[in-house]
């Protein structure tokens, strides 16, 4: 009987994707510093997209069934100039961020208009525990990325 109580305890409970995205804003409002406190959330049915001023400028979380995967990112999404100039950007600091967030973080060009530094985790069921991972990993990427983003939107 105690064998069996011990096993519940430790079984993760699935959420659903609208409480998941809950969960991850719930996360980041108290691990975000104060200065980075008045971003913007926007929740649709697969992704999360947080900004500050401009909106296609913004971070994401994405549960992609289909391609098997979770991404936490942040896009440019502004247009071919700006996202050029971004690409170039980031691309001379790149070692510095995968020192500071992860090895396995990217930087890419999706299209001509459309560029991403991101991480990707295997797709898994949505808990309250990878709320808390994705929320954590998510506040490093804005508290490493958002001054960065900050000095070459300030060049450009």
């Amino acid at each position: 009987m105690a064998r069996a109580a011990r096993k519940s305890s430790t079984t993760k409970t699935s959420i659903t994707r609208r409480e998941f995205f809950a969960a991850v804003r719930d996360r980041l409002q108290v691990r975000l510093p104060a200065e980075r406190q008045n971003i913007r959330f926007q929740t649709s049915h697969r992704q999360m997209k947080l900004y500050y001023s401009q909106y296609k400028l913004h971070y994401e979380v994405w549960t992609n069934g289909r391609d098997q995967h979770i991404e936490i990112g942040l896009h440019f999404e502004e247009g071919p100039e700006s996202t050029e100039a971004l690409i170039r950007f980031f691309d001379q600091h790149i070692l510095e961020i995968k020192h500071e967030l992860n090895p396995d973080v990217e930087l890419e060009r999706w299209t001509n208009s459309w560029g991403r530094i991101f991480q990707l985790l295997p797709y898994q069921p949505l808990t309250e525990e990878l709320a808390v991972d994705v929320g954590d990993r998510l506040r490093d990427m804005i508290v490493v990325l958002q001054p960065l983003l900050d000095e070459a939107s300030g060049r450009r």
